[in-house]
């Protein structure tokens, strides 16, 4: 028994290790881009196509309007990869500035998905504690974004034996990838629109 003890105690130490020197390397908090808009990330993807998921995106939780551009987060490990940042153009919050990065993403193995980093706590107007996410299009118009969960999970209730386990459990019917973007902009010709309109 202490063997094991020993090697979950080893296990979980890499572990937190690893997810520590990943985060290390990332910004702690939001910075701002001055003079982003939306006119000026039109220009310039119009001049230089990005990725798929480049564009103006409309956030399905609250409204706001982000773009999704070509950028690396500064500190950054080198990558080959073409990686974007994530960047609020207009937020139901009124201390989060236009042009505030809020998080940058970059394409995984799987066509379609985006490993993706975001940060997910407001401060005035300091966005910080970055989680890690994984972006998935849907289609030309529609983007999820699912948290992952990281690190280990301790099971108290297992050590309790059988017969005085409690047999109330909670439950979650709401599939994990509803939340996420609607494409704004550039609208394309063969996704479905995110509002359709009748004749």
């Amino acid at each position: 028994m202490r063997v094991g003890l020993i090697r979950i105690a080893v296990v979980a130490a890499v572990l937190l290790l690893a997810y520590g020197r990943m985060l290390a390397d990332a910004p702690g908090g939001s910075w701002v881009i001055e003079g982003l808009t939306a006119d000026s990330v039109k220009r310039v993807l119009g001049m230089s196509p990005g990725p798929d998921v480049a564009g103006i995106w409309s956030a399905t939780a609250d409204g706001a309007s982000l773009a999704i551009i070509p950028g690396e987060p500064p500190g950054a490990p080198r990558s080959f990869t073409r990686s974007c940042l994530i960047v609020v153009l207009r937020s139901p919050r009124p201390g989060v500035r236009p042009g505030t990065v809020m998080g940058w993403c970059s394409p995984a193995a799987k066509a379609g998905y985006y490993d993706c980093t975001m940060f997910t706590r407001c401060n005035g107007s300091q966005l910080s504690d970055p989680k890690r996410f994984t972006l998935r299009l849907n289609d030309s118009s529609r983007l999820s974004l699912i948290k992952i969960h990281d690190g280990l999970e301790i099971v108290v209730w297992k050590i309790i034996p059988y017969m005085f386990r409690s047999f109330l459990r909670e439950r979650h019917d709401r599939p994990r990838d509803l939340d996420g973007f609607i494409r704004q902009w550039p609208v394309s010709g063969c996704g479905v629109p995110a509002a359709p309109r009748y004749l």
